[in-house]
């Protein structure tokens, strides 16, 4: 039986891309209309259709052949961690990309084990009174997180299976998003623009999304999401005592301490009343006096992770890839792309991913 190209995959890597159907018909020296019945699966395209699709959006086109579901985009299971002024095309990209990399994470993941001692779970917010602080306990005492800072965000979603890429979204204006298939591991994807410590909030609002929002909320769920991270990571019986009459000499160890950003305690110390409107704006105003909004002192240190890296060796040693046939043949993206965004993440150095890959184009 010859294979049919697969619709959702055609508009995913178009809209990667940020290309139209014009401009992608032009490449392939065929008609508008003929890409959009493509895509809605209403017509096959020849292989050299495809050969030409997939060189103009920078794809193997093995990918197109691959079947399935691979839209997610209002299924309910992708959520985001964004600012209100993000545009709305960029954003479109940015789901397309976190399509693709599902993709290629399931099929980098196939056959493989992952020994996981925790597992995701989803809390109706109903149940406990509606409220994201109680869900976020509930998570804490089904993980049997210890009291106190969580020390490895990264290393704690992984322990439950939890997958995180990190790749430069271009923009500082989407921090992460997530999707939870049930018939496979969570997926978060990272702005690698972002802090240690930001990244971390990141994974926590993203894992208040994963375990809250599987029906619709009843609030806002970026706010309900926030509500959660900030339980999940600094829970207030132990933090609130520690940020009474906070004062801004006091942010740098309490952020060794807690591994939460300066201007994040600000907004926990609000949140819980351990300080007054006019208090936390005395020290909002000192913070941005620093030039600290652009970038925080005293970084965090790296939370590597484990689970990809693990794949990639596996790969490569066991079962006999070479890093391109892992790159186009696995995970679907050229070697470019693998490099910037899953190779650094096994540890490689810069000039490793370079000798990898000698004719990509990564930038380190």
């Amino acid at each position: 039986m010859t294979e049919r190209v697969n619709p959702d995959l055609l508009i995913a890597a178009r809209e990667s891309r940020g290309e139209s159907q014009a401009a992608v018909a032009k490449a392939a020296t065929i008609t508008i209309g003929m890409i959009s019945k493509a895509e809605n699966g209403l017509i096959d395209l020849s292989a050299e259709q495809v050969d030409a699709i997939a060189h103009h959006l920078r794809y193997p086109a093995r990918m197109f052949f691959e079947p399935g579901r691979a839209r997610v985009l209002g299924s309910g299971c992708l959520y985001h961690r964004k600012r209100k002024t993000l545009p709305a095309k960029v954003l479109k990209a940015l789901n397309a990309r976190m399509e693709l990399r599902l993709v290629g994470v399931r099929r980098m993941l196939r056959d493989l084990d992952i020994d996981a001692q925790r597992m995701f779970h989803t809390f109706d917010p109903d149940e406990y009174g509606n409220s994201p602080e109680r869900v976020a306990q509930e998570l804490r005492a089904a993980w049997r997180v210890p009291p106190g800072p969580i020390s490895n965000m990264t290393a704690l979603i992984e322990s439950a299976g939890g997958v995180i890429l990190t790749a430069d979204f271009g923009t500082n204006k989407l921090m992460g998003m997530s999707c939870w298939e049930r018939d496979s591991q969570p997926l978060f994807y990272l702005n690698a623009r972002m802090s240690t410590a930001d990244l971390r909030w990141t994974l926590a609002h993203e894992l208040g999304h994963l375990t809250m929002h599987a029906v619709p909320p009843n609030g806002d769920p970026e706010e309900e999401a926030d509500a959660f991270a900030g339980e999940f990571l600094a829970p207030r019986a132990l933090i609130a005592p520690e940020l009474r009459r906070l004062t801004f000499d006091r942010l740098y160890p309490l952020k060794m301490s807690w591994r939460l950003s300066m201007k994040a305690l600000i907004m926990r110390a609000q949140r819980l009343g351990a300080i007054d409107t006019d208090h936390a704006q005395r020290l909002y105003k000192q913070y941005s006096a620093k030039g600290y909004n652009t970038e925080e002192p005293y970084p965090l240190p790296d939370e590597p992770t484990t689970i990809i890296p693990s794949a990639i060796a596996v790969h490569l040693s066991d079962h006999d890839y070479t890093p391109a046939e892992l790159a186009t043949g696995v995970a679907y993206v050229f070697e470019d792309d693998f490099a910037a965004e899953f190779a650094p993440m096994s540890g490689y150095s810069s000039a490793n991913v370079v000798s990898l890959f000698p004719d990509s184009r990564h930038r380190a």
